[in-house]
C-alpha cells in the first residue's frame, strides 16, 4: 500500500520539476527574443561613426557622403570648402548672439563656406550637431533661406526641418533628423525657400 504513495508522490514532484524547467526555458525564449528585437530596430549605423571628438572635416565628409548616398551630386566638387569654428564676437551685421553658426558667399557658386560657434558647438548632443551642420551647409551650398524669420513666424511648425531658425531640444531622436534629413537633400518641407542670388 505504500508503494503506490511513494510512486505518486515521485511522479508529482517529477512533474512540478518539468514544468518548472519549461517555464524557466519558455522565460529564457521571452528574453532571448525581446533582445534580438532590440538589436534588429530599425537605425542608420551611417552616423555610427561621429561621437564627442569629431572633427567639422569628418563632419563634413560625412555630409558629402549624405548628400550623395541620398541621389545628389557632391556638395563640394568643384568649390573651395572652408568649414570653420566661429566665435560669439566674430557676429555682427544684424546676425544675433544667438546664433549657432553662419554662412558667408552664399550667391558665390565657388564657395561653400560657413562657420560653427564653438561654444555652442561644445554643448550641444551629435544630433544637435548634425542639425546645425545640415542647416549651415544648407545656408551655404543649396541656397536655403529659414521657413521664417523671426519677425515673420506667426506659429511653430509641426515637424521642424532642419532649416528651422533654432536648433531641436539635445533629446531629439536621431530618428527625427534622418526623416528631416531626407526631406533635406528632397527639398521637401513646408516653407521651403531659397537666397536670391539673380543680379538686380
Amino acid at each position: 500500500m505504500k508503494k503506490p504513495h511513494f510512486l505518486i508522490l515521485l511522479g508529482l514532484l517529477f512533474s512540478l520539476f518539468f514544468v518548472s524547467c519549461q517555464k524557466e526555458d519558455a522565460t529564457v525564449d521571452e528574453k532571448n527574443t525581446a533582445e534580438e528585437e532590440k538589436e534588429e530596430e530599425i537605425t542608420d549605423p551611417f552616423y555610427a561613426v561621429l561621437d564627442e571628438d569629431s572633427t567639422l572635416e569628418e563632419y563634413w565628409e560625412l555630409f558629402v557622403a549624405d548628400a550623395i548616398r541620398s541621389g545628389k551630386p557632391d556638395p563640394g566638387a568643384g568649390r573651395i570648402v572652408t568649414v570653420f569654428f566661429g566665435t560669439e564676437p566674430d557676429f555682427a551685421s544684424g546676425v544675433t548672439a544667438d546664433h549657432a553658426g553662419r554662412a558667408y558667399n552664399i550667391c558665390d557658386d565657388a564657395t561653400v563656406s560657413f562657420e560653427i560657434i564653438k561654444s555652442y558647438w561644445e554643448d550641444y548632443s551629435i544630433v544637435q550637431r548634425l542639425y546645425t551642420f545640415y542647416h549651415e551647409a544648407g545656408h551655404a551650398r543649396y541656397k536655403y533661406r529659414h521657413p521664417c524669420e523671426f519677425y515673420e513666424c506667426t506659429s511653430a511648425p509641426e515637424d521642424y526641418p532642419i532649416m528651422w531658425l533654432s536648433v531641436l531640444p539635445g533629446n531629439t531622436p536621431m530618428e527625427d533628423f534622418i526623416k528631416d534629413k531626407e526631406n533635406f537633400f528632397k527639398r521637401n518641407w513646408d516653407g521651403i525657400r531659397y537666397f536670391n542670388c539673380t543680379d538686380g
